[in-house]
């Protein structure tokens, strides 16, 4: 059966059917090995088709000279002449039996095949084969369309009645009042005969008596219709040979439903913002299963698209991709759940990135920038890490349709590079099973193996433990009503570029689930957001998902990690000393991660009666407060963000400034940022750069050099735009107390 084309019948995990496909042909033909065939139904076949199958040697000749002695007389009656082999012959080379010389090639073809082949090939083949009505062939189509059943599980009667159709399928088709009319009849008839030979099956008698139901072809379900095409697409060159074709899917087609119907109400609430379609995706990170699988709102829905699955469509996933970032900044050494990092305007440039709320935070704790989807800190991360080195750490989860790394550069930081769902999916459940990439299943027999190791557990566990602290129900996200509160999520939204995407990512108990929000155009809407759009419907999906499983919290921190944890200084970031106020405990990697004690709570002398700040220290005329001492950066990060912080008051008038001076902070350049190359974006040999630097004491002088030569001065934090010809060039920014920074850029065509 070489060369013979075959359909797939795929079924959920428990064993129902969700399609079954036509072959090439147009045929509902499914292979299934001899063992997988009820014995019953063997049994019946060779009763009423050829009883003296195990004995002869492909023809059966008394049979077939008494066919030759009723021809000769005129009776061209040659009923039970044919044997199974000779109707495999048939089957197989399509030959026409009605003429004498097609009936002698069946004959000789028979002989050949029994000598060639085993007595249970023979009938594998021809019931793989046999014609039982209209464009149905094979007992398990026969099975699975008329009784809704696999043929092992086929009962006495139903095996009896299946064994007469072959004999003549259109008479008998059980599709139709008529076949069925006549399949009783003849059923009646190999009934007898079975009882003749098989005397204690009296019952048989009663069971043939009684109404025949039976299914049809039209009554064939349809369901999970984009994930049984990915499959079709996987199987596409394996539709002939003697091979089951009957596929069981890892799906709960249960559950399928329900997320399904749960999604398609979730959608129709918010049509009138214009949501419209929607995908989703469901995995045990823990076997890799792929558990439901919604490539769209609606399969049959012309106007969203309905076909085009959005579980394998690459589009951009805002920042659904920083919890990656921070692994790799993690797994560096670059940053712990609480380290300070920078959320301040930057430009690269012509490129100056934004939030996607258009303001900065200033200083921010790395947790919080993550959750709160911070982007000017990711894209600091990225150039840390390297751009190539993220490119590279993408490549290993075998994205598709990856461009050059040039192509990117810091964009791919922000959604840059896409994705598809699977994909995502595929990495998020890398983080739950803390860097082991496994292979996704979406059959049983798939093998998951994890093929290696991506970054460090304890990487992916630091990241895990910041995205657990993002809020879950409450006022910025309205989620489902009845989420159970005690589910912990560690989850990501994400927002593409002009609202064309809207994500939520996100692992709870032993899942992971990643949520879409789109059109398939690409037609952009401003109410395609990830926290208010997408993160709803991910909650509303997790929370039917909890009706259906049993959700047990996940510990992730494993014994055999280098883990520890430690009392830090909250909002600062570094460990607790004694002026600390708020101590919050904090995770990190000995010996790897950035710790140190945090200096920016400090005691300093006050002078009692004048408030200022007193040169030492006078048991008699100060008291010792606490303070906040942070750099001239934070500072005016804090100053841009809004932010007023507890620093220390002026120093008396009569302290010696020059032992002040050697305790401050430098001048820091926050424009251009050293290695900038600038674009000239008219016809010139030139452009107007900005420079702007920070100090401590917001009011002190800072003097311009420009290669050398003094161009202009500004205050802390004033721009001083000055017009630089094309090249390299060196800039330098000194305050009047002496502290000083440089850096180099060029100005480049």
């Amino acid at each position: 059966m070489s060369d013979t084309t075959f359909s797939h019948a795929y079924y959920d995990r428990h064993g129902t059917l969700l399609r079954l496909t036509l072959s090439p042909d147009d045929k509902y033909r499914v292979y299934v090995p001899l063992d997988e065939i009820s014995p019953y139904l063997q049994r019946a076949t060779i009763l009423y088709e050829d009883k003296y199958f195990y004995y002869h040697f492909g023809i059966n000749p008394v049979a077939l000279t008494r066919s030759v002695i009723n021809y000769i007389n005129g009776n061209h009656d040659t009923a039970g002449a044919s044997t199974i082999t000779m109707q495999v012959a048939r089957l197989k080379y399509g030959l026409n039996t009605h003429s004498l010389g097609g009936k002698l090639v069946q004959i000789a073809a028979a002989i050949y095949i029994d000598a060639i082949y085993s007595k249970r090939d023979i009938l594998a083949a021809y019931l793989n084969l046999a014609p039982y009505g209209g464009n149905i062939e094979g007992i398990a189509t026969a099975s699975m369309i008329y009784f809704h059943k696999l043929p092992k599980d086929l009962s006495q009667i139903e095996a009896i009645t299946l064994a007469t159709i072959p004999q003549n399928p259109t008479k008998r088709n059980l599709s139709t009042d008529t076949g069925l009319q006549n399949m009783r009849q003849m059923r009646g008839d190999l009934i007898r005969r079975w009882i003749d030979a098989n005397p204690d099956d009296t019952q048989l008698a009663t069971l043939g008596d009684m109404p025949l139901v039976a299914h049809n072809a039209r009554e064939l379900p349809f369901y999970a219709p984009h994930f049984i095409t990915s499959q079709l697409h996987r199987d596409k060159n394996y539709w002939r040979g003697a091979q089951s074709s009957i596929v069981k899917t890892t799906l709960d087609l249960e559950l399928q439903k329900k997320l399904e119907q749960r999604l398609h109400n979730e959608i129709a609430r918010r049509k009138n913002i214009g949501v419209k379609n929607a995908a989703a995706i469901l995995l045990n990170y823990k076997t890799m299963e792929t558990l439901a699988y919604i490539g769209s709102e609606n399969y049959f829905d012309t106007e969203i698209f309905g076909e085009n699955d959005g579980v394998r469509a690459h589009r951009s996933p805002g920042s659904t991709l920083k919890p990656l970032i921070y692994a790799a900044a993690v797994d560096m050494g670059l940053i712990h759940g609480m380290t300070l990092l920078k959320d301040a305007k930057i430009n690269f440039g012509v490129y100056a990135p934004e939030n996607a709320d258009n303001e900065f935070y200033g200083p921010v704790l790395a947790r919080d920038a993550l959750t709160h989807s911070r982007n000017i800190p990711a894209i600091n991360l990225v150039r840390q890490i390297g751009v190539k080195n993220f490119y590279n750490l993408l490549e290993s989860f075998h994205i598709q349709n990856l461009r050059d790394v040039g192509h990117y550069g810091i964009s791919i930081a922000l959604g840059g590079a896409e994705v598809s769902m699977l994909e995502l999916a595929d990495i998020y459940s890398t983080m739950a099973n803390l860097g082991e990439h496994k292979n996704i299943k979406m059959r049983i027999d798939d093998a998951c193996n994890a093929s290696e190791q991506i970054l460090s557990p304890e990487a992916f566990f630091l990241v895990l433990d910041m995205l657990a602290r993002q809020s879950t129900p409450g006022q910025r996200v309205q989620y489902a009503k009845n989420q159970p509160r005690n589910i912990i999520h560690y989850w990501k939204t994400g927002t593409s570029s002009s609202y064309r995407d809207a994500w939520t990512a996100g692992i709870f108990g032993d899942y992971v689930l990643i949520v879409w929000i789109g059109n398939f155009d690409g037609t952009p809407n401003n109410a395609f957001s990830g926290a208010r759009t997408a993160a709803p419907i991910y909650f509303a999906l997790s929370d039917t998902v909890a009706q259906h499983y049993t959700i047990k919290n996940n510990n992730f921190l494993r014994d055999d990690m280098n883990i520890s944890e430690i009392d830090m200084c909250d909002r600062v970031g570094s460990i607790a000393d004694a002026n600390c106020p708020k101590r919050v405990k904090s995770y990190f990697i000995p010996g790897k991660s950035p710790i140190d004690t945090s200096r920016v709570y400090r005691a300093v002398p006050i002078y009692i009666r004048t408030g200022l700040r007193a040169c030492t220290r006078n048991p008699k005329t100060t008291k010792m407060v606490v303070y906040e001492f942070w750099d001239s950066e934070y500072l005016d990060m804090f100053r841009r963000a809004g932010i007023t912080r507890n620093t220390p008051p002026p120093f008396m008038p009569d302290c010696d400034l020059s032992e002040i001076a050697q305790t401050r902070a430098n001048t820091i350049i926050t424009s251009p940022i050293d290695g900038t190359k600038i674009v000239i974006v008219s016809d010139q040999d030139s452009e107007n750069v900005s420079f702007q630097a920070i100090t401590d004491n917001r009011n002190a002088k800072i003097f311009w050099f420009l290669d050398g030569n003094m161009i202009g001065k500004t205050i802390s934090g004033q721009i001083l735009t000055h017009d630089v010809k094309m090249g390299e060039h060196n800039i330098r920014a000194v305050d009047e107390m002496g502290a000083a920074q440089s850096a180099d850029f060029s100005v480049i065509k």
